[in-house]
């Protein structure tokens, strides 16, 4: 499909987040280069989808005849809606919508685009095979085959635009981007609840200021110490004559009381026993290079080797005859270096159309398995850091530049070429 003129008019839409922009550059890339009659956009709730619904809708209307369905109907109410939006006529009964369609000869192509698909599950098999292209905006994966094509969550990016007007501090924009977890419109409701708050007073002054409790204090205890000096004294009573009575003699069971007292001994109290604290045994050092695994323990004792490690991080050899394009080129490449990820393709006519496009790049291809299908990868590698591969990304033409390319690390390249071939020997021939 040509997208030089979509591009051109998605530049000129100011109203998206740069995420919905992002994810809106990335399918004019993929159908630049990909022949899919289905497109699944999947998000969560809250990311987006009934924007960018509407916004495809629009970016599309001068090359397409389009039609929307974005409310729950069954099916006589689909056929006669997308028979009125498509050709302003109404639906026959009893007649196949594809052959209603099929008679209505146009020059411009159809496009479909159905919002909260998961309302239309009854009819969605019948609109799968009707002759348009077809955009569907979902929570999950539904359509059987296609390219599917994730709506990201929210970024900082994104929180800062929509809360421009509330002038917001960093701190403030990254809080209410953590509580809203990926739902816009909970990024945008606590400035209603801040509203509604603003007419509670902050705090209720004081009945009687701090000073005036002081003196108050003073004053009672001034009053005190005066009735303490000057109340009059009452008159005691004689004091009562005391009449010496004899004293009756001390036994000896008092003095043995008072000598074991005084001979006593007390017991030092004992100090609470102190625990030794081990100290943390120390982190496990990676080793990524083989040949120092096996120096280092051909020189330490038998009882005292390393231990070989788990048989879940092992990689097994692989065989790699039946590699079809650069696999065995990237898995020699050392995997602390990166690469810049350009396209993902999915068929090989496509992957001959972008070399065919791109012959001057010099790229690397490798084949994965995604979500069930297998896809070809389009790379620029090795680059010894990030920051050499994003110099490379200035230098691409402006088409590539547009489609989303990325840094990746060489390492995540060789896992998916790896398992990919795990899963090729796997299957019994």
């Amino acid at each position: 499909m040509e997208t030089t003129e979509l591009q051109a008019k998605l530049a000129s839409f100011d109203h998206l987040l740069p995420s919905q922009r992002e994810w809106a550059e990335r399918l004019l890339f993929q159908l630049a280069f990909n022949d899919v009659d289905h497109i699944e956009a999947v998000g969560a709730a809250g990311s987006g989808k009934s924007t960018l619904a509407l916004t495809l809708a629009e970016l599309f209307s001068e090359q397409y005849n389009v039609a929307l369905l974005n409310t729950a109907a069954g099916d006589d109410q689909v056929a006669g809606q997308l028979m009125q939006q498509w050709f302003g006529l109404p639906a026959q009964a009893g007649v196949a919508l594809s052959e209603q369609i099929a008679a209505q000869a146009g020059t411009m192509p159809l496009l479909l685009i159905i919002d909260n698909t998961e309302q239309f599950s009854a009819v969605l098999p019948q609109l799968q095979n009707l002759p348009c292209l077809l955009f569907s905006f979902s929570g999950k994966p539904l359509l059987d085959d296609g390219l599917t094509l994730t709506i990201n969550r929210p970024t900082s990016a994104d929180a800062e635009s929509l809360l421009l007007a509330e002038q917001l501090n960093p701190l403030e924009i990254t809080t209410r981007l953590a509580d809203a977890n990926g739902n816009l419109h909970l990024l945008l409701r606590p400035a209603a609840q801040a509203r509604s708050a603003a007419i509670i007073p902050e705090y209720t002054k004081p009945t009687m200021p701090p000073f005036k409790a002081v003196y108050i204090v003073i004053a009672a205890v001034l009053v005190a110490m005066l009735l303490y000096f000057f109340w009059p004294e009452s008159e005691t009573p004689d004091t009562p004559v005391r009449i010496p009575v004899p004293i009756p003699a001390v036994t000896s069971e008092p003095e043995d009381v008072i000598a074991e007292q005084d001979t006593a001994v007390v017991e030092p109290v004992s100090e609470p026993e102190l625990i030794p604290t081990i100290p943390p045994a120390a982190p496990e050092q990676i080793v990524t290079d083989e040949s120092a695994i096996e120096a280092e323990n051909a020189t330490v004792p038998a009882d005292q080797a390393v231990p070989e490690p788990a048989a879940a991080d092992v990689e097994e050899p692989l065989i790699v005859e039946s590699f079809k394009y650069d696999e065995t080129e990237l898995l020699g490449m050392d995997k602390q270096q990166v690469a810049l990820q350009l396209a993902v393709l999915s068929s090989d006519a496509s992957l001959q159309r972008f070399n065919k496009t791109y012959p001057q790049l010099g790229s690397l291809v490798y084949q994965r398995n995604w979500q069930g299908k297998t896809q070809r990868v389009i790379l620029l590698a090795p680059f010894s850091n990030a920051a050499a591969a994003n110099q490379q990304l200035a230098q691409l033409p402006e088409a590539l530049r547009t489609g989303g390319p990325f840094v990746k690390r060489l390492q995540a390249v060789q896992t998916e070429i790896n398992a990919l071939r795990r899963n090729q020997q796997s299957v019994p021939e």
